[in-house]
């Protein structure tokens, strides 16, 4: 099939003429002739032979898959990649505003006859909208007394609740929280929306 094809590119031309023309020289040439003859007519077969240009469709298909297949695989990676850089920077942003919250417990006081603690607060920290979310209370055996939800923030003195519910940098505060407790040693956890966590004891 190599052959054949060699002569059909390259001998063709110059020996058809020859043919055509009855210049046949040499017996070299002669052969060459009688080659070139059964090739004629053994040309339809090779033509029609499809095992060549099926070859070259499916190679050319395939690279087309394997391209559009990296493509594909690329586009996703940066995607990925975008989105975890993303969610990192997002992540680093959110760890270091919640290092900047501080708050400091100025005083902490329990009314037996209301049963109310109140919980003075100072937010002492780098960063404004500290926001309260739950409130522990644990007595001298770290078993847990009271879980307050989204407790009420009120201005220092007087019975103002403190808009947006935050504190600023600076702020003062005060919880009131409504519960039973008897003599002894407590202890008070203050998670804040940003998930700081505060704590301190105090004595009824």
């Amino acid at each position: 099939m190599y052959l054949e094809t060699e002569y059909l590119i390259y001998k063709f031309p110059i020996y058809y003429v020859y043919w055509k023309n009855g210049k046949t020289g040499s017996s070299k040439e002669e052969a060459m002739m009688k080659s070139l003859q059964a090739l004629v007519k053994r040309l339809p077969r090779i033509l029609s032979n499809k095992r060549a240009v099926n070859n070259a469709v499916s190679a050319t298909i395939l690279t087309g898959v394997v391209i559009a297949l990296s493509l594909t695989v690329f586009a996703w990676a940066q995607t990925r990649s975008s989105d975890y850089n993303s969610e990192f920077s997002e992540t680093v942003d959110s760890e270091t505003a919640r290092l900047k919250e501080k708050l400091a417990f100025e005083y902490i006081f329990y009314d037996d006859y209301s049963c109310n603690l109140t919980v003075f607060l100072l937010n002492c920290g780098t960063i404004d909208d500290i926001e309260i979310k739950t409130v522990y209370i644990n007595d001298g055996d770290n078993d847990l007394v009271n879980i307050s939800m989204d407790p009420t923030l009120y201005s220092f003195q007087g019975w103002d609740e403190i808009p947006d519910q935050v504190l600023d940098i600076g702020d003062e505060g005060r919880l009131i929280l409504l519960l039973e407790l008897v003599r002894g040693f407590y202890n008070i956890r203050i998670v804040t929306a940003r998930g700081a966590t505060f704590d301190s004891g105090f004595v009824v």
